[in-house]
C-alpha cells in the first residue's frame, strides 16, 4: 500500500518539478540572468523534496551569494549538484559536481544549473529537455 501512495507523491511532484531546460535556459538569457533567480528557488525546493529534508533554503543562499560576492554560489552549485548524483544508484566517481564548479567560474552558471534541471528531471522519469 505504501508503494502506491509514494508512486503517487512522486508523480504529484514530478508535475512541481520537472521543468523545459531549453525554455529555462531561453528565458535566462532574454532576462539576462534574472530568470534564473527563479529557476533557483524552484531547483532548490526541488532538490529539498527529492532529500526529503529541508537542506536549501533560498533565502541563506541569496544572502550569502551577496556577501561573498558570488563566492558561496560556486559552493552551492557544487553541493547541491553532489547531491543530486548522490540521489542516483550511479557508480561513484561522478564529474558533475566539478564540471558545475568549472561552468560556475567561467560565468556560465545557468548551464550548471540546466544539468541540475536534466537530473532532478531524470529523478521524476521525464527524458524531455
Amino acid at each position: 500500500m505504501s508503494d502506491i501512495s509514494t508512486d503517487s507523491n512522486r508523480q504529484k511532484e514530478a508535475g512541481m518539478h520537472v521543468r523545459n531546460i531549453v525554455m529555462d535556459l531561453l528565458l535566462t538569457l532574454i532576462t539576462c540572468g534574472l530568470y534564473n533567480f527563479y529557476i533557483q528557488y524552484v531547483q532548490i525546493n526541488a532538490v529539498n523534496d527529492i532529500l526529503k529534508t529541508p537542506k536549501y533554503s533560498f533565502i541563506m543562499w541569496l544572502l550569502l551569494t551577496l556577501v561573498t560576492c558570488g563566492m558561496y554560489h560556486i559552493y552551492h552549485e557544487y553541493i547541491m549538484t553532489r547531491d543530486l548524483v548522490d540521489a542516483f544508484p550511479t557508480p561513484s566517481g561522478s564529474m558533475e559536481p566539478v564540471v558545475s564548479i568549472i561552468l560556475t567560474v567561467m560565468g556560465l552558471p545557468f548551464i550548471a544549473d540546466a544539468i541540475q534541471q536534466n537530473m532532478i528531471n531524470r529523478f521524476y522519469g521525464s527524458t524531455e529537455l
